[in-house]
């Protein structure tokens, strides 16, 4: 796969790295997405549900920076694309009323402190989940993967964590079932930057060159290798360095790397301190409104509350509606679960697509393009590991 991990000296001019230092202390603000598919660490901590936001939990650390900062400008999204839809979750009867109360009523997900999970906050706060019969409690994680173990184990009741996580476990025999979809890509909701002197435009530009992303084997290296395919590379051609994405803006000042591939907010923290550009949105073309995360669980918890699981997938729905079609709803909840964050830096950022139900031809390109990048042994049927 030629994945190697090096790092190469560069200097930034004086006037650069005085605006850097400047905007640094954005990533302490904005640190709201470090994706779906961050590390595996476990940083968690118990909130509980009611028609009150949970206290707040502690997001991922940034880096050090001064006090006084400047706002950032949101980068400059394109036009939306058209993402499909997800279908309507199969939940109760085909009526979508409700088939019976809640097996279990009191139900701990596993969720990570980023903005891909504000419609889980919201609907707590609107009383959708209440309207289910649900209580609902979140046990906050560094990454996805990290609640797979805990979901497996009966810990938590619902695990949140991007696909490929997903679809490794499965591969490993785990015993997990897709309960409904949470969000896809939108327009730069990720990107390539590089610095504005570097001499790369686009993707073919980027032969011989270092790319950060947050993990390998993972959502972002699938991102970056199609585009890389989509330009006439391969992965053979450059070179991959494992870096968080919250040290990833630094990594591309001191030289590190030649690019990073983000996810927001670590790319409007780059093109505003760093004058960066956009070399790429890491899911455009063929990987447009690609799959990006869900929520699981295991199939005996499936098989013994289909009451419960129905029903959570009922209030997740109204959640995401609410949440796609409130004016401010996401960046009002934000800070109420995530202390560093701002009502106001909230506005700058470009959320994910939030979405619910299953539809299962959009997901099936991930077990897919794991197969193309050697990421699973053989082929998966999303059909197979979707609640019924």
């Amino acid at each position: 796969m030629g994945i190697h991990k090096e790092s190469r000296g560069k200097h930034m001019s004086d006037h650069r790295r005085g605006r850097a230092l400047r905007y640094a202390a954005l990533i302490a603000t904005l640190a709201l997405t470090a994706a779906a598919c961050g590390s595996d660490d476990d940083g968690a901590s118990d909130t509980t549900a009611g028609t009150d936001a949970p206290a707040a939990s502690e997001a991922p650390a940034a880096t050090d920076a001064p006090a006084d900062t400047e706002a950032a400008t949101a980068t400059e999204a394109p036009a939306e694309s058209d993402a499909p839809a997800a279908t309507d979750a199969a939940t109760g009867t085909d009526a979508g009323e409700p088939a019976g109360e809640p097996e279990k009523a009191d139900i701990k997900l596993g969720i990570i402190p980023i903005a891909d999970v504000a419609p889980v906050f919201i609907g707590i706060e609107q009383g959708f989940f209440e309207e289910e019969g649900l209580t609902v409690s979140t046990e906050f994680a560094q990454g996805g993967a990290a609640s797979i173990p805990s979901v497996v184990s009966g810990d938590i009741d619902f695990a949140f964590g991007a696909y490929p996580s997903f679809f490794s476990a499965v591969q490993e025999g785990l015993p997990l079932l897709i309960s409904t979809e949470a969000n896809r890509a939108a327009p730069l909701f990720g990107g390539l930057y590089a610095l504005p002197d570097s001499g790369i435009a686009t993707p073919a530009d980027l032969a011989g060159k270092t790319i950060a992303v947050n993990t390998l084997n993972n959502l972002v290296q699938l991102a970056v290798e199609a585009q890389l395919v989509d330009a006439g590379l391969t992965l053979d051609d450059v070179t991959l360095v494992e870096i968080p994405f919250p040290d990833m803006v630094a990594a591309l000042e001191r030289g590190d790397v030649d690019v990073i591939a983000v996810v927001e907010p670590f790319g409007t923290i780059a093109k505003n301190s760093l004058d960066a550009v956009l070399v790429t949105d890491m899911f455009a073309g063929r990987i447009e409104g690609f799959p990006v995360a869900g929520f699981y669980v295991t199939e005996s918890f499936a098989a013994d509350n289909p009451n419960t699981v129905a029903a959570f997938n009922r209030a997740w729905a109204k959640s995401v509606d609410y949440a796609n079609n409130t004016e401010d709803a996401v960046p009002l909840i934000l800070p109420k679960y995530i202390e560093t964050t701002t009502v106001e830096a909230a506005r700058l950022l470009n959320d994910p697509l939030f979405v619910s139900g299953i539809d299962t031809d959009v997901i099936q390109t991930v077990p897919d393009f794991m197969v193309e990048a050697g990421l699973l042994d053989a082929p998966i049927d999303v059909t197979e590991h979707v609640v019924e």
